[in-house]
């Protein structure tokens, strides 16, 4: 992850507040959720500040989100497959399971 920002729940509310109001965003982000040391969660989106409103269940205030925005939906969609194959986050097992790669079709 050193070259993703590292941000508290509520630092990445804070900055990326703007994005509150936009619908159409034309880039999209990475993002992993790390709580205690351990990856939870991999996911993303074009809305991190809707995302992570939303995650509040799976983002305590200890736990780090690191980020990255790219501009190639496609390529985030090939690096979120790849992180959740490999670092098995316990909040995206039903994308880790054996037979449940649905998201991840060929």
């Amino acid at each position: 992850m050193f070259d993703f920002d590292g941000l508290s729940r509520r630092e990445v509310l804070r900055e990326y507040k703007k994005l509150r109001y936009v619908k159409n965003n034309s880039s999209y982000f990475l993002y992993f959720i790390f709580d205690s040391g351990e990856c939870v969660y991999v996911g993303e989106t074009s809305n991190i500040f809707w995302r992570v409103v939303k995650h509040k269940d799976k983002c305590t205030e200890e736990a780090v989100i690191y980020l990255r925005e790219y501009q190639d939906k496609q390529e985030v969609l090939k690096l979120e497959k790849h992180y959740i194959r490999v670092l098995k986050p316990k909040f995206n097992n039903r994308y880790c399971l054996e037979g449940q790669l649905e998201l991840f079709a060929a």
